[in-house]
């Protein structure tokens, strides 16, 4: 009779073999997916960065008295502040949506703000304060601005477009 061990020989070593190559695929699989995962996180901030490119040359331009004169412009942004442009970020010229005058019932006479709305048809000196239940010199507007930023530095191939509603008092007669 032949002992069983003599027959078994090579079991052992060929289980060892699929153990050692199953082993290195889970290895493989690992840092594939860990690589992957690094090049989502990248594309995730450089993406977050130009939103937020855009939204500030959105302001930059809200800033400005842009209802007496809207035009498109470029806006070059430094995000992490080392003076070279990150991002270049084209604002469109802003667009008004609508125009509602506002009444002389709506003002309050103890906010400067409301001040030089004080007018109408019967008293057009601003300032002047009537009464009346007619339109006011001033009326509110909502407008559109968006902006289109593109990364001129890396090849990311970031492209991200951002629309801003803003509303803004203007004097009647203002272009909407």
């Amino acid at each position: 009779m032949t002992p069983t061990f003599i027959r078994q020989r090579g079991a052992t070593l060929t289980i060892a073999m699929i153990m050692l190559v199953l082993l290195t695929l889970f290895v493989l699989a690992a840092i594939n997916m860990t690589s992957v995962n690094y090049k989502i996180m990248g594309n995730e901030q450089a993406r977050n960065e130009a939103m937020a490119a855009g939204q500030m040359a959105i302001e930059q331009v809200a800033s400005t008295n842009f209802p007496a004169a809207p035009v498109a412009q470029t806006v070059n942004v430094d995000i992490n502040g080392d003076t070279v442009t990150d991002y270049a970020v084209a604002v469109a010229a802003p667009v008004c949506q609508n125009s509602i005058p506002i009444k002389l019932v709506e003002l309050d006479i103890t906010k400067p703000g409301d001040i030089p709305c004080f007018g109408s048809g019967v008293s057009p000196a601003p300032g002047v304060p009537l009464g009346g239940v007619g339109n006011s010199l001033c009326a509110n507007t909502q407008w559109d601005i968006a902006a289109h930023a593109t990364d001129p530095t890396t090849n990311t191939g970031i492209d991200v477009t951002i629309h801003q509603g803003i509303g803004q008092r203007v004097p009647i007669g203002t272009t909407c």
